[in-house]
């Protein structure tokens, strides 16, 4: 059976399975091509390329006319010709590049916005200072690190229930986000109010402590909705708490010690960016920008860390597999994940792997048995959007060598 048919197949299984799950979520292409920084007021974090930058080449004849790989490239620009909001998508297989395009003003050169994948990226800077000892122990209580957390849940959870989002500091109202009881202020038209706080963060209107435990935290409503480790509850809370454990273990902002200790691995071609609020501190649940191959090169590190022997090896293992259930909603799926890590979801019937996700559609699949990866970044999404890319990376990761 050719690719195709058989991604139209698995694409209607999902779409028998996933009911909608809510109407198309989206934002300002320019802000998804790195335009949030230029919108900013703050000063985010500034990566440098790499002087001996990843060489990623080109998959040959010979791999691309196995695995499946030619197909996947044609199902792949297929997809990006029906959903034209995509930005850009990249396919690697071994290490070598199966399909790359953009489309729309997208180009090479465009650092593009993570929104929650973001938080995968927060969980790597976690590894990396566990192992380099600044963090004792994932079992630590974040309040011992950070003292001023001891007001709420966050203070009284370890790092690890952090990383697994369930600290059961508030209920979120929309995208993981807390009722703050009132507008955060108002976008730059002045009549709009934030009911979200990112926007506020990167203008220098608050700041991640004020949310944490300051101000902001007084005024959330349905806070200590459970027990630190007792379930998952999505929330960039959690996250920003991460930001400054990190921060105050290893006397760097978050942003900074990924700089060190990540990015300057995964040896970047071009230059990077992530978002800070006021103070420096990083603004961890979202504001992470690289180009589209440097992203592939983040990728290829995580699923090469993953399979070393040693303490970031065994922590990013860890992080990418199931170490917490994700509650479904009787009608409601989630979009299919089952399970959670460090900041990373998986066990998902419709898609295999590991996954970084974000907001209108950014996406980072990894398969670990196959050493498949599937990047993909968007302005907007639909449901029948996500469908096609699981369907799509399903098909493409079970096609065999021929």
């Amino acid at each position: 059976m050719s690719f195709c048919r058989v991604a139209l197949s698995a694409l209607a299984i999902v779409s028998v399975a996933t009911p909608v799950l809510g109407q198309e979520a989206g934002y300002r292409q320019k802000y998804s091509l790195g335009g949030y920084i230029r919108a900013g007021k703050t000063t985010p974090h500034a990566f440098t390329s790499h002087t001996d930058s990843r060489t990623l080449e080109k998959a040959g004849r010979s791999l691309m006319d196995t695995r499946g790989n030619a197909a996947a490239a044609e199902a792949a620009r297929a997809y990006m010709k029906r959903f034209r909001a995509v930005n850009a998508m990249l396919l690697l297989d071994r290490g070598r590049i199966v399909f790359e395009a953009y489309q729309g003003p997208a180009t090479a050169d465009n650092e593009l916005y993570s929104m929650s994948i973001g938080k995968s990226m927060t969980s790597l800077a976690v590894g990396t200072a566990l192992c380099a000892g600044r963090i004792g122990s994932l079992d630590i209580l974040a309040g011992d690190i950070v003292p001023e957390l001891r007001i709420n849940n966050y203070g009284k959870s370890t790092v690890r229930q952090l990383l697994m989002m369930s600290s059961g500091a508030y209920q979120p109202k929309r995208a993981g986000q807390p009722d703050f009881g009132g507008a955060l202020g108002k976008f730059p038209n002045g009549v709009t109010p934030y009911r979200v706080s990112l926007w506020p963060l990167r203008l220098g209107e608050i700041t991640v402590g004020e949310i944490l435990w300051g101000r902001l935290w007084k005024a959330i409503r349905n806070t200590s909705v459970h027990a630190p480790g007792e379930r998952f509850i999505y929330k960039s809370g959690d996250t920003l708490a991460l930001s400054k454990i990190v921060e105050r273990a290893t006397g760097m902002t978050l942003a900074a010690w990924f700089d060190e200790t990540v990015w300057r691995r995964v040896r970047a071609a071009r230059t990077g960016h992530w978002e800070a609020d006021r103070v420096g501190s990083t603004l961890a649940y979202a504001g992470f920008q690289a180009s589209l191959r440097d992203w592939a090169r983040i990728a290829l590190w995580v699923l090469e860390t993953r399979r070393k022997k040693g303490c970031l090896g065994d922590y990013v293992r860890a992080a990418t597999s199931k170490q917490i259930p994700v509650p479904q909603i009787r009608g409601r799926t989630g979009g299919g994940y089952r399970g959670y890590g460090y900041q990373w979801w998986l066990d998902n019937p419709y898609t295999p792997g590991f996954w970084g996700k974000g907001y209108a559609g950014q996406e980072m699949a990894i398969h670990p048995e196959t050493g498949k990866i599937l990047i993909k970044f968007s302005y907007r999404a639909s449901l029948r959007s996500h469908e096609e890319i699981y369907a799509l990376f399903k098909t493409w990761v079970e096609a065999e060598s021929g």
